[in-house]
């Protein structure tokens, strides 16, 4: 049964995303700021009729679209000369959304479904007449009149209808748009920015080192506009960023360049890593990548007109469709760089935890929390919570519980995201991040060691390892891995491609190649073996 809180993502989908095309509306209601409230934070412009009745969407199962609307909505697609999504800042009501629907066929609300209605009989809202629709809370349907129907949630019909888009920044910039083809959205930053720059400072640690000036975007940016004109074998999509002044426009060109630079040096790396054998086949792989990499950055190379950054990309999708098929395993390879950088740094997370544990208490963490009897309760991954900054969390626990207790068992999906493998497929609560057990490492199944022991040499011993995906465990249960010395490696390696990460006791993490010596890598386990390690 068809229900109205899908009726208008039903039509933005049909106009943004499955029938994206060449539009060739002329200057309007659309394109201008009538019901945009001077507070709004972005705006889009779907002008579905043009879509629709575009030649390029000859291909396309219109008469479907239209028999499907019929009879679920009660209104003929092709009637639908433009669509206005206007998007307010967050009320106390939740978020604020309206769409404005022009038409070009007078409906009556009895043209529609009755199913969309929670009740038939019209009501008054803030002077408005107004019908409740069985979607989300506060969903209403305003009938202006016989050609604009005004959908809206949040509480946002009033500003809607009373805005006069005279002082607004977002109102302003699209009542200052030309005559535009396809479909375009505008968003101003300024009533958002200090969310959007919280956000993008508290992840800043999880980017590359080289990425992390693009968190200072929406510090640089006043607006953005974008622009989809799509065709099914070619098109283009244009961003333009409106920044502060001319120098925020500069400073913003080279952040975006830079990144490109970083991103397309990368994948050129991960090809070349992937082609060390040296063969024929793999030389012209690389030198194609070279070529391919080139021509798609300089594509999408920003360039500078006052304050204004634009990035236009124009091309025939079908041979971009190839060339981004050939650069698949860069693009792969260049993703689980990222993941194995992003484990690494959690890794030295936990090395810091661990080094701060040791100075604390003078020795390195049980891997228990025990009761008076010796009885294992929770994990050491627990223990060291408040030296990974997760005071608050490691106070909620119940310390004399085990794990798995009525009130202890809840925190388990409250996993820190320090605990968390980006290579392992999400399963809530489990990580791979294990100490290793044993009489002859660092770690013995109950009891605490001091960096004092470790005759090897804090960089020659492993302190914790990344185990299979397979012998995962509960973060908070105080379970990790029982090392077999003369042979780990079945219990190792499989979380990443051709190995796996180790945390050495002096903070460094390695990625050790499944092909590893194996007298190696026991050398490695051992905390006084006295071997002499050499890689």
């Amino acid at each position: 049964m068809f229900r109205s809180h899908i009726f208008l993502p039903l039509i933005i989908l049909l106009s943004s995303g499955v029938v994206s095309s060449f539009s060739r509306a002329e200057e309007g209601a659309t394109r201008s700021s009538q019901y945009i409230p001077d507070d709004a934070i972005a705006v889009v412009l779907l002008p579905l009729n043009e879509i629709l009745s575009d030649p390029e969407m000859e291909m396309f199962p219109i008469e479907i679209v239209q028999a499907q609307l019929k009879e679920n909505v009660g209104i003929d697609p092709l009637h639908i000369t433009n669509v206005k999504v206007v998007v307010g800042f967050p009320g106390p009501g939740g978020p604020q959304i309206g769409a404005v629907i022009d038409l070009s066929k007078d409906y009556d609300i009895g043209d529609l479904n009755p199913e969309l209605f929670r009740s038939t009989e019209p009501q008054e809202i803030d002077g408005y007449s107004v019908y409740s629709l069985d979607g989300p809370p506060g969903t209403v349907l305003h009938r202006k009149d016989a050609r604009t129907w005004i959908l809206s949630m949040g509480g946002y019909l009033k500003p809607m209808m009373e805005s006069r888009g005279e002082t607004g920044e977002l109102p302003k910039l699209v009542s200052g748009l030309g005559r535009q083809q396809g479909v375009t959205a505008v968003a101003v930053l300024e009533p958002i920015r200090p969310i959007v720059s919280g956000l993008l400072r508290q992840n800043a640690e999880r980017l590359p080192e080289k990425l992390r000036e693009l968190t200072q975007v929406s510090e640089l940016t006043d607006a953005l506009i974008v622009n989809l004109d799509y065709q099914l074998m070619g098109g283009s999509v244009s961003v333009s960023a409106i920044a502060q002044d001319d120098a925020a426009a500069t400073e913003l060109q080279r952040i975006l360049n830079e990144s490109i630079d970083y991103g397309r040096d990368v994948a050129l790396q991960m090809v070349a890593i992937s082609s060390m054998r040296g063969t024929e086949t793999d030389k012209a792989t690389y030198k194609y990548a070279v070529r391919a990499a080139t021509k798609l950055t300089d594509a999408i190379r920003p360039t500078k007109s006052g304050n204004r950054v634009n990035v236009q990309l124009e091309s025939n999708f079908a041979s971009t469709g190839v060339l981004v098929g050939l650069l698949l395993p860069a693009v792969q390879a260049a993703r689980e760089a990222a993941r194995r950088m992003t484990a690494s740094n959690s890794l030295k997370q936990i090395a810091l935890a661990m080094h701060n544990h040791h100075s604390a208490f003078k020795t390195l963490p049980d891997p228990a929390i025990r009761d008076a009897e010796g009885k294992p309760l929770l994990s050491w991954r627990v223990k060291i919570l408040p030296f990974i900054e997760q005071q608050a969390l490691y106070e909620q626990f119940h310390l004399d519980e085990p794990w798995d207790s009525e009130h202890n068992l809840k925190l388990l999906p409250l996993m820190p995201d320090t605990y968390v493998d980006p290579s392992v497929p999400p399963q809530p609560g489990y990580t791979v991040f294990q100490l290793p057990v044993g009489s002859e490492t660092l770690f013995p199944k109950q009891g605490e060691r001091r960096f004092a022991e470790v005759l090897d040499g804090l960089s020659n011993t492993i302190m914790v390892v990344e185990t299979n995906r397979s012998i995962a465990v509960p973060w908070t249960k105080p379970a990790d891995v029982e090392i077999d010395i003369n042979n780990p490696l079945p219990q190792l390696g499989n979380t990443h491609q051709g190995g796996f990460h180790v945390l050495m006791a002096d903070g460094a993490v390695r990625f050790l190649k499944t092909d590893i010596v194996l007298e190696t890598l026991k050398a490695l386990f051992t905390y006084r073996g006295k071997e002499v390690v050499r890689f």
